[in-house]
């Protein structure tokens, strides 16, 4: 029986490499969307906090400074939230770019395995059909040699 070798197991190592780093591209985008999405969370509850001393101070006359003063740091805190917003959109635009990156590596690697398994399939028969051609030949060999019988 002849040892199976595949050819193309040096492009099934670098299309194997390729899916790998994919994949791990992948995960650090998705792990960006939940850092993302964490800090959209911290920023509105931060802007909710504020909302609330904000309320409180009101009830209490308040000078033209202060009122400013509120009015600023208010806009900061919307702002703020704003930019954490903008950055789980585009976390979660690069997790799907990522992602379609993955699945064509993943494509290409599959394309390889279907053709080694392939190869595999076509190299098992062949050892199939030379074993059985030996032992056909054994079998011949065998009924030319062996006396015959009459009765």
């Amino acid at each position: 029986m002849k040892k199976f070798r595949f050819t193309l197991r040096s492009v099934e190592t670098v299309r194997g490499l390729r899916e790998l780093r994919a994949r791990e591209a992948f995960t650090a985008a998705v792990r960006a969307v939940r850092a993302a999405d964490a800090a959209k969370v911290a920023a509105r509850e931060q802007r909710e906090r504020f909302e609330v001393r904000l309320v409180a101070a009101r009830q209490q006359p308040l000078r033209a400074s202060e009122q400013i003063a509120f009015f600023q740091s208010y806009q900061e805190e919307f702002a703020r939230e704003r930019k954490a917003e903008e950055a789980l959109v585009a976390a979660r635009n690069e997790m799907d770019r990522q992602r379609g990156l993955w699945i064509a590596a993943r494509r290409d690697l599959r394309v390889i395995e279907n053709l080694k398994a392939k190869a595999r399939e076509t190299h098992r028969l062949e050892c199939e059909r030379e074993e059985q051609s030996a032992m056909d030949d054994r079998t011949n060999a065998m009924a030319n040699h062996a006396p015959l019988l009459t009765s």
